[in-house]
C-alpha cells in the first residue's frame, strides 16, 4: 500500500497532498481519514443516514466524503478507510452546565431530524422489556453459580451481599416500564424508523464555540430515541457532581423535541445498568482485568447509589 499519508488522500481526489498521521488518523485540515471496523454495508448505511439528517436540517453530524470511485470508503487489502469532516473542538465537560446544555440541545435536534428514514443497513434494536428480562435472568444465573463456589472472592461477597437489592431495583424498573405505553411507542419507533445513536460518550461529541457536533454513527439502530437521552442523563450522573437537576436537563431536551412520557425515562435510569455491566464483565469467560481493580470499581458503584437515587428522585413524582 506504500505510504498511506500520500496514497490515501489520492483515493479521495486529493492527489499531491500529504496527510498528517496522529493517533492512527490521517488529518487533512478540514477532513480526516481513519480505518473503520465496519463492513461496507454498514458504512453505506451510515453514509445514507448522514445525508438524510443533513437534508432534514441537522448539520452538526459526521459528514462522510465519498472516494473518487463513488463509494463512501476505500478498500485496501483487508483494511477499509473512510474520510469524514474534521471538526476542530473539544470534548464536553460533563460538570459544566453550558456544555451539557449544548450537548442535549444537539441530541434533541438530531432526534428530530432522524425519523422516517428507511435504510436496510440499520438494524432494529430489541425492546427494553426483552433486554431487562435478559439481564435479570443473567444476574439470577450468576448468583446461583457463585452460591455453589466453595471459596468466595471479595467480588463474590459484594455480589451476594447486594444481589437482592439490585434484583428488586431491576424488577421495579420492569414494572414501571410495563405500566407505561412503552410498547406502543417502541412499535411506533420501529414503524416510523426513528434512529437512535446508541453509543453516546464524551468522545462522541465535539464542542466548538457555538455548536455541538455528534459523530460515530456506526452503531445506530432503529429504536425509541429516549434510549439516547437516558444514556446521556446516566453518563452525566456518573461523571459529574449532579449539580444540574435532572428535571432541568429534561426540560432542555423537551423544548426542542417534546417528551411524552417521563416514567419511561425513569424506568430506563432506575434499571441497574452499572451494577449488571460490571457483574457481567467479572464472570465473563473472556474476562481480562485485575481483580483488585474491578472490586474497587464495584465498591464505587455501590457507594454512589444513594446519590444517584437522589438525582432520580424528581422523576418519582406521580409514579
Amino acid at each position: 500500500m506504500g505510504d498511506l499519508s500520500t496514497s490515501l488522500p489520492a483515493y479521495f481526489g486529493l492527489s499531491g497532498v500529504r496527510a498528517v498521521k496522529e493517533r492512527g488518523v490521517y488529518l487533512l485540515g478540514s477532513a480526516k481519514i481513519h480505518k473503520s471496523n465496519c463492513s461496507p454495508r454498514e458504512i453505506i448505511a451510515s453514509f445514507n443516514l448522514l445525508k438524510k439528517i443533513e437534508q432534514a436540517g441537522f448539520s452538526y453530524a459526521d459528514v462522510i466524503i465519498p472516494a473518487t470511485s463513488g463509494t463512501p470508503f476505500v478498500n485496501l487489502g483487508r483494511d477499509i478507510f473512510v474520510m469524514t469532516r474534521n471538526v476542530c473542538g473539544r470534548e464536553p465537560d460533563m460538570s459544566c452546565f453550558a456544555d451539557v446544555k449544548m450537548l442535549i440541545e444537539s441530541l434533541a435536534g438530531f432526534h428530530n431530524a432522524a425519523r422516517n428514514f428507511k435504510e436496510p443497513g440499520i438494524p432494529c434494536a430489541p425492546s427494553l422489556t426483552e433486554v431487562f428480562a435478559k439481564h435479570i435472568s443473567m444476574l439470577n444465573a450468576i448468583v446461583k453459580q457463585v452460591n455453589r463456589r466453595p471459596r468466595l472472592s471479595d467480588f463474590d461477597v459484594l455480589v451476594l451481599k447486594n444481589a437482592d437489592s439490585y434484583f428488586a431495583r431491576a424488577e421495579n424498573a420492569t414494572k414501571i416500564l410495563e405500566s407505561t405505553d412503552y410498547i406502543l411507542l417502541y412499535e411506533n419507533a420501529q414503524k416510523n424508523n426513528h434512529i437512535c445513536h446508541t453509543a453516546l460518550k464524551e468522545e462522541t461529541f465535539t464542542l466548538t464555540e457555538k455548536n455541538c457536533y455528534i459523530s460515530r454513527f456506526e452503531d445506530a439502530t432503529i429504536d425509541l430515541q429516549l434510549t439516547d437521552l437516558a444514556s446521556v442523563l446516566r453518563r452525566y450522573a456518573q461523571k459529574s457532581l449532579r449539580e444540574i437537576p435532572i428535571n432541568e436537563l429534561l426540560e432542555i431536551y423537551n423544548k426542542i423535541s417534546p417528551l411524552s412520557n417521563y416514567k419511561i425515562i425513569y424506568a430506563m435510569l432506575l434499571f441497574p445498568w452499572p451494577f449488571l455491566k460490571i457483574v457481567s464483565q467479572y464472570y465473563s469467560k473472556k474476562r481480562n482485568f485485575i481483580p483488585a481493580v474491578i472490586t474497587t470499581r464495584m465498591t464505587g458503584i455501590l457507594e454512589a447509589q444513594d446519590d444517584y437515587d437522589k438525582y432520580l428522585h424528581p422523576l418519582t413524582r406521580g409514579i
